[in-house]
């Protein structure tokens, strides 16, 4: 006679925080860490592109992107089609890192859906708190900013090394007052960053909003092509926000120095990132008004670049300044 089997529950990470937290950063510490496991990642962009999965070290990892708008707002559908083809790889731990505007109440009433209970195991929910940021009367009042606080289980302070240590204090006296009961952490204390993924949820007080499905944007998107051939160019408003990407032929090679200089002259940039072949080789960029990241990396097969501001833009002006700098 055959023992039934318990089905196995696949532990799971949800990694929050807002715009340019360092979520992508945190995780690439995390696989540092990693011995021979194998880790699953959903990565969730808010844009149409998919820059995010391309800067992980992808050792013994799989990914899936789902991308054009967050995942708790839309159809939970792409989700859930990204969720079980990471399962179908049985991996030891699934990390799922959302957009920097998702709701992470919402998500986690998703996780905790019966649906999802006998095949994931939700453990603790952990920010990314940005010191940088949060130095920014815009940033710790913004509502957003503090759901993901609000609901997270344990708090990674990033960039802590930019706070004295009383503005330390009243950093956490302020996150207290949004939850007092996350357990907070710098960044630095690495040799714990393993043992963070294990640790249980904290018991959860019932929600007092029931879940709702946002219907998609009403607001038309505009498109050069179909983004099966390139180049490619998307842009629509999201949330508030213009977001709009390119993807670029390889052979596209762009003056480095122009490009950079360009990017960072942008009025009013939430987010860029990107993947650009340049004369001075591929780069990847992950520019934030609160810290620049340039970097070399290897060769891809095509070029991404995309663009989060905060205020409406002539994305066909764009186009054109951008193409100014190929060689």
């Amino acid at each position: 006679m055959s023992i039934p089997t318990t089905p196995t529950r696949t532990p799971t990470t949800l990694i929050t925080g807002f715009l340019g937290a360092g979520k992508t950063t945190f995780i690439n510490a995390l696989l540092s860490y990693k011995d021979d496991e194998r880790w699953g990642i959903l990565v969730n962009e808010f844009g149409n592109i998919g820059i995010d999965g391309s800067l992980f070290d992808t050792k013994d990892i799989d990914i899936q992107e789902v991308s054009g708008g967050c995942i708790c707002c839309n159809s939970q559908l792409p989700m859930q089609v990204a969720l079980l083809q990471l399962l179908k790889h049985q991996p030891t731990h699934l990390i799922i890192e959302p957009t920097g505007l998702a709701h992470a109440d919402e998500l986690i009433e998703q996780f905790e859906l019966p649906h999802w209970q006998n095949t994931l195991r939700l453990n603790a929910v952990i920010c990314i708190l940005n010191a940088s940021q949060w130095q920014q009367e815009q940033y710790r009042t913004h509502t957003s900013y503090q759901m993901h606080i609000k609901y997270a289980d344990i708090i990674i302070v990033s960039r802590a090394d930019t706070l004295n240590d009383d503005d330390y204090q009243q950093m956490m006296s302020w996150a207290d007052t949004i939850n007092n009961t996350a357990k907070i952490i710098k960044f630095t204390d690495d040799a714990c960053l393993l043992d963070l993924l294990h640790t249980p949820r904290k018991a959860q007080q019932p929600h007092t909003n029931p879940l709702s499905i946002r219907p998609p944007s009403q607001m038309a998107s505009q498109h050069t092509n179909d983004g099966t051939s390139l180049p490619y160019r998307y842009h629509e408003r999201m949330s508030g926000y213009e977001v709009g990407g390119w993807r670029l032929p390889k052979s596209w090679r762009f003056d480095s120095y122009r490009l950079q200089k360009w990017l960072l002259n942008l009025p009013s940039y939430a987010r860029i990132k990107g993947i650009m072949h340049t004369d001075e080789g591929w780069l990847s960029l992950n520019i934030t008004p609160e810290s620049i990241t340039i970097s070399p990396t290897t060769k891809r097969d095509d070029g991404k670049l995309e663009l989060i501001l905060t205020n409406t833009v002539c994305w066909e002006s764009l186009d054109d300044e951008l193409m100014a700098f190929i060689l």
